[in-house]
């Protein structure tokens, strides 16, 4: 390469890297450290508010819940929600769960049956959750119609749990990788379900159980399991079945609830799935949705 090329490249590669930067800057320029005082104890959620939401309309909020030993920055990072915020005007929200003694950021959910120091010491996450979405309405301008809750593995248990025990304030679920682990949930039925996993998870078995790269020591219940406890109240159909090389799809429609979708991706593991544009599926099932 001569000269001139090399300086060509050089320069490319620093108007690349400043524009990133910028774009870096921007979105780090919106993100708001919340706390939640609940008793003795201030839990903590990163938000995320996209440059044009204002404060004469209401802005839907999705809430994106980490996994077992993982963090708001580490779902933040990993989801890259805030750019599509940026492009669809909704406000991104990454909760903290509980961390242990001496490594504080390798945190868990209390979601039931799991996980971790969060079941162990019975701490209460409901209700941490939900005075969150009170705040996201009282002080970000969220519609109140329009909260959505993701997760993935524990989080997306604890997204199952939230659904279960205030289904009043949330429209629609998208737990990923993770099953319900709660023993009842009849009065999800106004909340909508995407459920994504994929066919061949180690940690969170499509078919239950401990799966064997499960860290949690926990026995999961199955996909099937769960399906039947969310369709038990919801007098749904045959689902309509959808089959492609990447993912097979499941559309049940119910008369008496909110509808519920299954995704299966064939050949992933236990990992936010980046097979299906995973950003993308989330919010354009929730989109679809608002609290009467």
């Amino acid at each position: 390469m001569n000269i001139a090329c090399v300086h060509v490249v050089r320069a490319i590669l620093i108007a690349v890297l400043a524009a990133f930067s910028c774009l870096v800057s921007a979105l780090d320029g919106n993100v708001i450290e919340h706390e939640v005082s609940i008793d003795s104890d201030v839990r903590t959620a990163l938000i995320y508010k996209p440059k044009r939401a204002d404060s004469h309309n209401l802005t839907p909020a999705v809430i994106a819940l980490h996994g077992g030993l993982g963090n708001a920055e580490n779902m933040q990072s990993t989801t890259g929600f805030d750019h599509l915020a940026e492009l669809e005007n909704f406000v991104t929200v990454y909760p903290n769960g509980t961390g242990l003694r001496f490594l504080k950021n390798r945190r868990t959910w209390n979601a039931g049956r799991c996980c971790g120091p969060a079941v162990k010491k019975s701490v209460d996450d409901v209700t941490y959750l939900s005075r969150l979405i009170d705040d996201l309405v009282l002080n970000y301008n969220v519609d109140p119609k329009k909260v959505y809750v993701t997760g993935f593995s524990n989080g997306a248990m604890m997204a199952y749990r939230l659904a279960c025990e205030i289904p009043d304030k949330i429209a629609a679920i998208i737990p990923v990788s993770g099953t319900l682990a709660v023993e009842h949930c009849s009065r999800a039925n106004s909340v909508a379900v995407l459920h994504i996993h994929g066919e061949i998870d180690e940690n969170v078995p499509v078919a239950g159980g401990e799966g064997s790269r499960s860290v949690a020591g926990v026995k999961h219940r199955s996909i099937k399991s769960t399906m039947d406890m969310l369709l038990a109240h919801r007098g749904c159909g045959t689902p309509t079945v959808e089959e492609s090389s990447v993912v097979s799809k499941s559309r049940y429609e119910c008369r008496e609830g909110a509808d519920i979708q299954l995704l299966l991706i064939k050949n992933a593991g236990h990992v936010w799935p980046e097979e299906i544009s995973p950003n993308k599926t989330v919010w354009d099932f929730a989109r679809q949705f608002s609290k009467k």
